[in-house]
């Protein structure tokens, strides 16, 4: 699905990096120059940043991701006068647009996604029964704006293997900061938290970037270019282990066994490493506390006790969903049905959530959504000869604890990541699908090669 006027031969006029560099730089200094307070080298940095944020927009696109585990701190929250995720979601905008005028290809969006315009469309049409109309519009508004852009950027600011490359590497950079900063709860009696003081958002951030290091670092490398990849994950797997998210937990160890069906000779160095973990446990100093909720996987004698408050809150999604089976309750119904809306704000589970809110066709259509990126991407597993196929782990890794996540936590706008989690798979299939057609044209001698992370 290619949309008119965005392909790669659009009449826009494109301008050069560096001219673009100087308008960005320009147009930045100005910016933060009225801030007044500020000294120079402090308009210069961030004007720099900025305009670095503009022409690369899958820095971007980054930030986007994380932004949400950052913000919580007050000092970073005290960089701008405006909150912390609008701000980068108008950069990315921003940086879009950019690429358009630089006529930067576009990565072929699914006819799939036509779904997500009959999800939003049920979403404005249940505001006709929603039993709080300003609440129920301002949800859908954030689907619609800062969740959508979550859902469609990538296939702007991902148009090649190199800007996917350098998305990846510019998340894991800030995904190892949160992770490192949490590890100075280490010893205390708390478990480990994001900057955002977020024990779930440490979880899923450390889960995220142990299996983006496991599959870019891990297979086909040499003995010690593994030992070293295994040094450096022992950060995000302790950040993980001391957040103590059973959801992230669970989503990892499917990953992780999921891919040594993919490289049965890990089976040893995966033995190994859990062994060495669990020595080395008792020295690391994680949270009692931490431990205590990991260890409730195994120590519930109950469904019901296993999932503690959230065991009320699907109870709650589910009577309401036989209430009204096929046009749900409206769009923020579950919170503002609820007898409490201050405790039941979401069930804690996507398809529940549109089910009980927008009726049981709203939650096919999720469901078909990720069925259709799940499908996508098991078709390219089974593709080991792609020069993609790196990226293809990836990104199977990442929906894998995308759809853990919908099924334990999810929220349809608070877990932007899922979404673009499921929007990855599609880009990479418009990578697979570019080389081919390259391939017919140029013969596989000048076919592009294996794509490293």
């Amino acid at each position: 699905m290619n949309l008119p006027g965005l392909s790669r031969d659009s009449a826009l006029t494109p301008l050069p990096n560096t001219t673009l560099m100087a308008i960005s730089l320009g147009v930045s200094f100005l910016l933060f120059a009225t801030l007044g307070s500020a000294t120079f080298a402090e308009v210069t940095f961030a004007a720099s940043g900025l305009a670095l944020l503009l022409i690369y927009p899958e820095f971007a696109l980054a930030a986007y991701l994380v932004i949400g585990d950052l913000k919580g701190d007050e000092r970073i929250a005290a960089l701008l006068p405006c909150d912390m995720t609008l701000a980068v979601s108008a950069i990315l905008v921003a940086g879009i647009l950019l690429n358009l005028m630089r006529k930067k290809p576009v990565a072929s969006i699914p006819h799939l996604y036509l779904l997500f315009v009959a999800l939003a469309t049920i979403m404005a049409m249940s505001l006709i029964y929603t039993p709080v109309f300003s609440a129920g519009l301002y949800k859908l508004g954030l689907f619609l704006t800062v969740t959508a852009l979550g859902i469609l950027a990538p296939f702007f600011v991902l148009p090649d293997p190199k800007a996917m490359k350098r998305f990846l590497w510019c998340f894991g950079g800030a995904a190892y900061a949160i992770c490192l900063r949490s590890l100075a709860g280490l010893g205390g009696a708390d478990r480990l938290v994001t900057p955002s003081d977020n024990t779930i958002g440490l979880g899923r951030v450390a889960c995220v970037l142990a299996a983006m290091i496991w599959f870019a670092a891990v297979p086909e490398s040499p003995f010690r270019k593994r030992l070293l990849a295994y040094a450096v994950l022992s950060a995000p797997l302790i950040a993980m282990i001391g957040s103590g998210s059973r959801g992230s937990a669970i989503a990892l160890a499917l990953v992780i066994v999921a891919s040594l069906f993919l490289h049965k000779r890990l089976i040893i160095d995966a033995a190994a490493l859990a062994l060495v973990g669990f020595a080395a446990l008792p020295f690391v100093r994680i949270p009692g506390s931490s431990f205590e909720y990991l260890g409730s996987l195994a120590s519930a004698q109950s469904f019901g006790g296993l999932l503690d408050f959230r065991a009320d809150l699907l109870e709650y999604g589910w009577r309401l969903l036989r209430q009204h089976p096929l046009i749900g309750a409206g769009i923020g119904g579950f919170r503002y049905s609820s007898p409490n809306p201050g405790l039941y704000k979401w069930p804690h589970d996507i398809f529940l959530e549109l089910a009980c809110e927008l009726g049981i066709p709203a939650a096919l259509i999720g469901g078909a959504i990720f069925a259709g990126a799940i499908r996508e991407s098991f078709h390219q597993l089974r593709d080991a000869a792609s020069p993609f196929f790196r990226l293809s782990m990836i990104a199977a890794a990442l929906l894998c604890i995308g759809v853990v996540a919908a099924v334990t936590t999810g929220n349809i706008n608070s877990d932007r990541s899922i979404w673009l989690f499921v929007s990855l798979v599609f880009v990479i299939r418009a990578y697979r699908r570019e080389d081919r057609e390259h391939t017919l044209r140029t013969g596989p001698s000048e076919s592009s090669g294996q794509v490293r992370v």
